[in-house]
């Protein structure tokens, strides 16, 4: 239980930093890269076995590991362009339902059981997602190419599939050999060389242009980003709830709690569908994980 209530605070405590980073001119990309390096550097100290990239590369998760850490970077950058072209709602709204992805795979995968009542809790949280995250907006959607109509697809499908690629390495590889934190610094390592090789080829194009301000900002970042993922997997093995309840328990419980810590810290005005949404949630929670 503490893992899972941990793992709500940190990653709701993440969105909310993000929330900060245009007020205080921080460029996100080059944050979330320096990030990677710092939560991977974190998480080989932790975990027992000693660092060596020539195991790592021998192993047979080391695939899952890059493309997991690949999927890290990609994301962020789909969801950033997702939200400037659809607005916050698309993409918050495509995140989120991704749950769809985990708890179906848990389902059919791993064989684990929803009653009716926690099929009809997961239905209910999707739709409060929807009305939690549906804001007005004077934004019109900026469609200049074809393929952005697939962003909305792609990232629901990518944030799935994290998940679930998480929930797939915890339950097959981890154990006395090979811990959480090894796992999971590994594919932060590749994130980090993805990330860097984006970097680096954005300054060669001039597209952008080395922020330090951004950089440190990345490398303190990189401790809780560690501890959200490693949570997750924390979560996932403690079995308090298998991970076809525990997916939409979570994803569920950041939306509502970082809502309202928005409405006292950054005196976020809700309409009567978003607060409806709030209630809808808990109440699919209760169902989900109580019932």
């Amino acid at each position: 239980m503490i893992f899972i209530l941990l793992c709500i605070l940190v990653n709701t405590g993440i969105i909310l930093l993000f929330r900060l980073f245009p007020k205080f001119g921080i460029d996100s990309f080059q944050a979330i890269v320096a990030n990677y390096f710092v939560a991977a550097f974190l998480g080989f100290q932790i975990a027992p076995q000693q660092f060596s990239l020539g195991f790592i590369m021998q192993q047979p998760w080391v695939l899952y590991a890059m493309v997991l850490g690949m999927l890290f970077v990609s994301l962020f950058y789909l969801i950033s362009v997702t939200t400037v072209v659809f607005g916050v709602s698309v993409a918050s709204v495509a995140n989120k339902m991704s749950i769809v992805i985990p708890v179906t795979l848990a389902v059919y995968l791993y064989h684990e059981t929803l009653s009716p009542v926690q099929i009809a809790g997961i239905v209910l949280a999707m739709i409060a997602v929807v009305m939690v995250s549906y804001k007005k907006s004077n934004q019109s959607v900026k469609i200049t190419t074809q393929w952005h109509y697939l962003l909305p697809v792609i990232l629901f499908i990518g944030c799935g599939g994290i998940d679930a690629l998480i929930n797939y390495l915890q339950r097959t590889f981890t154990g006395n050999q090979i811990s959480n934190e090894y796992i999971l610094s590994t594919a932060f390592m590749f994130a980090a060389i993805g990330g860097t090789f984006s970097f680096l080829s954005l300054l060669i194009m001039k597209k952008t242009i080395w922020h330090t301000k951004s950089i440190i900002t990345g490398l303190v970042l990189g401790i809780p980003n560690f501890f959200s993922m490693f949570l997750v997997m924390k979560s996932l093995e403690s079995n308090f709830l298998n991970a076809s309840t525990f997916f939409p328990v979570n994803n569920m419980s950041i939306v509502v709690l970082g809502t309202i810590i928005s409405i006292i810290a950054f005196k976020e005005k809700l309409s009567k569908l978003n607060t409806a949404g709030i209630f809808l949630s808990i109440f699919a929670i209760v169902l989900i994980a109580l019932i």
